[in-house]
């Protein structure tokens, strides 16, 4: 390998460690991060020999392609829309407090996809810029990132991180710099200092953390006492943790258990849940078939553990490790079920519920509220006091906490000194998900209505035709019993994972869309995903065969079309280097030969054994108009140049040759528009037939 393309290989793997220093530090992102830095620093590479233009190309390459892959991750899957747009925006907004708490690694969205791949990108087309000026500098912005984002988050990626730029170094090295060999020697120890640095770090202080993006297995593996007693823990500390797979045709939350005791500001299981918590049997229970359409569900364990399993909140069957049970608590396991256990669970598809004021019947447990201060009770009768039925009430609650004014926050402070239901609804208005599904079922019960906070996680995100759900996915969401039903409601303004409100949990704005962050347009319909079975004749159940989820069809053509811009460039490098690299007179013979080509493709061929310039003058002998004469003018100053320099032994300036350049091209371009005639047929030769005794053409 070249000394040149020994410099290039460690410039540019110097700015791909600069880009990944920022990936590491979010979940999801490094993929999409690795390639827009990749496609920038070709760009740069490309226009080398105009720094400024190189350097601007590269970031408005960078910017685009950011923006393209947080549309893609707003929109879910398939091209994104003017919705995945406003959807970016508000998970934008939302990044603010994500990044202001720096819990890391940073939780999976659009907005955090965004500002890694913009952010690790610039990096990468600075250090690649900076490397025009002097191969040296290309490798300072990877050096200064890596060490700040192994101190942020030492994991084994941040290691391997930097013995690469260690490589990155020692490859400069080797290629020579323009600035002598002390500074390469400099550059080089200090590159090898830093992977060491990394290295040393990582395996100290960061033994315990989990690299993000990689096979990821937790201490202890989550469990329903987990999400009950620590969810925020959960989502916090195994953000980043698969805790299960799943196949499913209809996008749902996965409900774990319900929590239906209110005891000073906690929500807590009622003593059923407890118990089958604390590793009792579960009483077998016979629920009633149901009329209604069901999908079934096939659920693998990773890194999740216990009895309680998720399962769809309209779960009607259950089969497979340990056999599950289909309880009032949830779906539960006859033993606890470890990683790599799988089973199978039918579910009821949601339906819409009526809008009527009745309600079924409801135990003590579910509207039991105690004491609660005065302020609560008084907004909660003022938010649904002018709503005659069970489902107005619990979508005013929705509209007043998704109107705008309440904001998420995975670990908001509530101040001392007051109560800190009153502090979350008149002062901070910015919470979790647990404050505000809490907030909602203390208001829901304060204004009549039978209400539990449910706990589990969000439908997550597919994978290669897999939903994939991981600890950042935890989540707590409330349940008001409407008839005979339990209807999910999402208080929740900004989920963890980003997403406005996914389908699965239903609102105002009905099956398969998110919920609204202000006042519904429309007239309002509520869409089950949690209920209760209700006897019914017995009849089969309709299975609804099971589709395939999400397009991920679309990222690999991203792909795919990024890596034929990426070949495209490096061809049109590797031509203007050749081009650049040739001689005066073999670009003069390249010149004529695209001429020569052009004639035979117009039937207007030189022959082998005629001159460049006798063909011109041949072809100048025609009958041709003004273009075509402009065309042959080009072509006899490419040919004089090129006989002058072939048997005059004429020394060629690189203006000369620039313009017969020019004139060449213009001939050629000329020639295949047909400015030239056809060849000119020979005159016919005439012979005296012996047996005609006459003459005759031939």
């Amino acid at each position: 390998m070249s000394r040149t393309w020994t410099r290039e290989l460690g410039m540019a793997g110097a700015s791909l460690v600069a880009a990944y220093s920022v990936a590491r530090l979010a979940i999801g992102a490094t993929t999409a991060t690795i390639v827009i830095a990749f496609i920038g620093t070709v760009v740069v590479v490309a226009l080398s020999r105009r720094p400024v233009v190189g350097l601007v190309a590269g970031v408005v390459a960078v910017a685009a392609g950011a923006l393209w892959f947080g549309l893609y991750a707003a929109a879910g899957s398939g091209l994104p829309t003017v919705r995945a747009l406003r959807d970016l925006h508000v998970s934008l907004q939302a990044a603010r407090g994500v990044l202001a708490s720096l819990h890391l690694p940073l939780t999976h969205s659009p907005g955090v996809v965004f500002l890694s791949v913009l952010l690790g990108g610039l990096l990468a087309v600075v250090a690649r810029s900076l490397g025009t000026r002097s191969p040296a500098l290309a490798l300072v912005p990877a050096v200064v990132v890596l060490v700040w984002s192994t101190i942020l988050l030492p994991t084994p990626g941040a290691a391997w991180a930097g013995l690469v730029l260690g490589g990155c170094g020692l490859a400069l090295f080797a290629g020579g710099f323009s600035r002598g060999r002390k500074a390469a020697t400099v550059v080089a120890s200090a590159s090898l200092a830093a992977a060491a640095l990394t290295a040393g770090w990582s395996a100290t202080a960061g033994s315990d953390v989990v690299s993000p993006g990689g096979p990821v297995v937790p201490a202890v593996a989550p469990s329903a006492l987990s999400l009950v007693t620590n969810l925020i823990g959960l989502e916090s500390r195994d953000a980043n943790v698969v805790l299960f797979r799943a196949k499913s045709p209809v996008s749902t939350y996965w409900q774990v258990a319900t929590l239906s005791t209110y005891v000073g500001n906690r929500w807590l299981p009622d003593p059923a849940t407890t118990a089958l918590m604390n590793g009792s049997v579960p009483m077998k229970t016979t629920l009633p078939p149901s009329t209604s359409r069901v999908f079934t569900s096939e659920v693998t364990l990773t890194g999740y553990s216990g009895r309680l399993l998720p399962a769809p909140p309209m779960t009607v069957s259950a089969s497979g490790a340990a056999s599950p049970e289909v309880t009032p608590s949830g779906v539960v396991a006859n033993a606890p079920v470890h990683a790599q256990s799988s089973y199978t669970v039918s579910a009821v598809v949601p339906s819409p519920v009526s809008d009527t004021a009745s309600s079924g019947a409801a135990s003590g447990t579910d509207t039991a509220l105690g004491s609660i201060p005065r302020s609560v009770r008084s907004l909660a009768l003022t938010i649904t006091g002018g709503q005659p039925s069970s489902l107005g009430k619990a979508e005013a609650l929705t509209d007043y906490f998704r109107s705008g004014a309440f904001h998420y926050k995975i670990d908001a402070a509530q101040p001392t000194g007051t109560d800190p239901l009153v502090a979350f609804l008149t002062k901070t208005r910015t919470g979790s998900c647990e404050e505000f599904a809490g907030a909602f079922a203390v208001m829901a019960r304060a204004s009549g209505l039978a209400t539990r906070v449910a706990v589990g996680f969000t439908p997550g995100r597919p994978d290669n035709g897999v939903t994939v759900i991981r600890g950042s996915d935890a989540h707590a969401w409330p349940q008001v019993l409407i008839g005979d039903t339990w209807v999910s409601f999402e208080p929740t303004p900004q989920l963890p994972s980003g997403e406005l409100s996914p389908p699965g949990v239903l609102g105002p704005a009905g099956l398969g869309q998110a919920n609204p962050t202000g006042p519904p347009t429309q007239p309002p319909v509520s869409i089950p995903v949690g209920t209760i079975p209700t006897p019914a004749p017995t009849t089969p159940l309709p299975v609804v065969p099971a589709a395939p989820v999400g397009h991920e069809g679309w990222l690999y053509g991203e792909l795919a079309a990024a890596l034929l811009v990426v070949a495209a460039l490096s061809v049109a490098v590797r031509t203007r280097r050749r081009r650049s690299r040739m001689t005066p007179i073999d670009r003069l013979v390249a010149t004529w030969g695209s001429i020569d080509r052009a004639l035979a493709r117009r039937g207007v061929a030189r022959p082998v054994w005629r001159t460049p310039m006798a063909h011109v003058h041949e072809l100048s002998c025609r009958p041709v108009g003004d273009q075509a004469h402009a065309a042959i003018e080009d072509m006899e100053v490419v040919a004089s140049l090129l006989e002058q320099a072939t048997y005059g032994s004429v020394d060629l300036s690189s203006d000369e040759v620039v313009r017969a350049a020019w004139a060449g091209e213009r001939a050629r371009k000329a020639i295949l528009a047909g400015t030239l005639p056809p060849a000119v047929q020979p005159d016919p030769v005439v012979r005296f037939d012996l047996r005609s005794n006459e003459f005759t053409d031939s």
